[in-house]
């Protein structure tokens, strides 16, 4: 182990050598009997503890430490008096930010143990200083936005990339601007506010950020906590990362999925119906032909046509699920208009409507938007219980199409909504996603489920109009 460097200054020539003679073999001994002195060693040594005596002649020990605060604050600094002055010590902390005081004359032991005491406190300032080195440069360089806040939710410190990313071109900065400011949806500030108060940390939450002149990005947003010498919390530091483009991409990709997806259940649904359906109702023909020509009363033929009339039925079933072709032949309000009728009972009562000139929209969206309603009337049906009631609304407005989906009777939390496992919303999220739209949830359970959907719609901008 390398021995701790010490300097010791005292105007008393007799002090400074019996210190040296006392401590030479246990510690690197540098002495000075003026601050001067100290000041040239200080500079040419890496100097860990420093002891100063009190009284000197030309200045006292706080006031050498106080004078070298800026120039070396990292040595660990020890005021050793002769008296037992309280004001001197008191002083000595405030203003020179003293470690510990001694008093002489000092027993060697004490005073050894004190030394090593302070080179401890010295290794663990200098690994602080580091990792402060090290995060400081992390914060200033990094490009993703890095930002604290405190307890209040005020911005108190970011670093360039923050600028970069939420400043518009009129903002001076952001101090004390609140961190939710800059997200999009209140339902996330509700979010972290309540993940920060019951756990102090958050990891990865998805939401939509307010960037560089009111844009918006989609974000992954990890939060810590920062705390003081005692452990309690003073701020937070919030890491922000951009994965707008990226999105973008996965969009394109799960919009190019479906679409694929879907031109193959057109060729399935339209290879059964125009293929094995056409031949089986030419064989029902016939049969009634046959049937109705014979003078025998056989049952066997009355069962041959009710299996028959049943399997193109359930044929007819399978091509609808698979794709609807009158979404293909006759549009989307068509389509839709069809469904209710078929899934509309005697006790359920199924309501569609829609705004007077609804625009055509590209095929892919219609299906994305009819795929939506069939699952939402699916799983209503299945999970409903009660269930009398099911509202479709289909509204354009401007540059948005609007789906609004709700039912009298399911239900389920709706902050459990990142945790399902269920096919059916999965399918209904991946859909909206694909064609950059957003989902809006409320639910009670065993009452009602509201589903509010928004996808951008330009017009003016389709080219695949039908």
């Amino acid at each position: 182990m390398e021995k701790i460097n010490v300097l010791y200054i005292d105007d008393q020539i007799l002090n400074l050598k019996a210190f040296q003679a006392s401590f030479r073999r246990i510690f690197n001994i540098y002495i000075a009997r003026t601050a001067a002195e100290a000041k040239q060693i200080l500079n040419q040594h890496e100097i860990e503890v420093i002891l100063s005596d009190q009284r000197m002649p030309e200045a006292s020990g706080v006031d050498f430490f106080e004078s070298i605060l800026e120039t070396h604050p990292n040595p660990i600094r020890i005021l050793v008096t002769a008296y037992s002055d309280i004001n001197s010590v008191i002083d000595a902390i405030n203003k020179g930010q003293v470690y510990r005081y001694i008093t002489k004359p000092w027993h060697d032991f004490d005073l050894k143990l004190t030394i090593e005491n302070a080179y401890q406190l010295y290794l663990l300032k200098e690994q602080n200083n580091k990792l402060n080195l090290k995060y400081q440069r992390i914060f200033t360089e990094s490009s993703d936005p890095i930002l604290t806040f405190d307890l209040k939710g005020r911005i108190i410190d970011y670093n360039k990339a923050t600028l970069d990313f939420v400043k518009t071109n009129k903002e001076n900065n952001l101090h004390h601007r609140s961190f939710n400011s800059l997200l999009k949806y209140k339902s996330s500030t509700n979010y972290i506010i309540q993940k920060l108060e019951s756990n102090d940390s958050i990891k990865d939450f998805q939401c939509q950020v307010l960037g560089k002149n009111n844009t918006t990005k989609d974000c992954l947003i990890t939060i810590n906590a920062i705390r003081d010498n005692y452990g309690k919390i003073i701020s937070f530091q919030a890491i922000i990362k951009d994965f707008t483009e990226r999105n973008k991409l996965n969009q394109l990709l799960l919009k190019t999925t479906i679409e694929a997806q879907e031109k193959e259940r057109e060729r399935i649904s339209r290879d059964l119906h125009d293929g094995l359906g056409q031949q089986l109702a030419a064989l029902r023909m016939h049969l009634d032909v046959f049937t109705e020509s014979t003078t025998k009363d056989d049952s066997d033929l009355a069962k041959i046509s009710s299996i028959l009339s049943g399997t193109i039925k359930d044929l007819r079933k399978i091509c609808y699920n698979t794709l609807p072709l009158v979404l293909f032949d006759n549009g989307l309000i068509k389509a839709i208009d069809d469904l209710t009728k078929k899934t509309r009972t005697a006790t359920l009562d199924v309501k569609f409507r829609y705004s007077n000139h609804f625009p055509a929209l590209t095929k892919s969206l219609e299906i994305a938007i009819f795929r939506i309603i069939q699952e939402f009337v699916a799983n209503s049906i299945k999970h409903g219980g009660n269930l009398s009631e099911i509202n479709i609304d289909l509204i354009y407005n401007e540059e948005t199409v609007t789906l609004k989906l709700k039912d009298n009777r399911v239900g389920f939390e709706v902050n459990s909504l990142y945790l399902q496992k269920g096919h059916g919303l999965n399918n209904i999220r991946t859909r909206v996603e694909s064609f950059d739209g957003k989902l809006t949830m409320e639910s009670i359970p065993r009452k009602h489920t509201n589903f509010d959907i928004v996808f951008p719609f330009k017009l003016d901008e389709e080219k695949e109009l039908n």
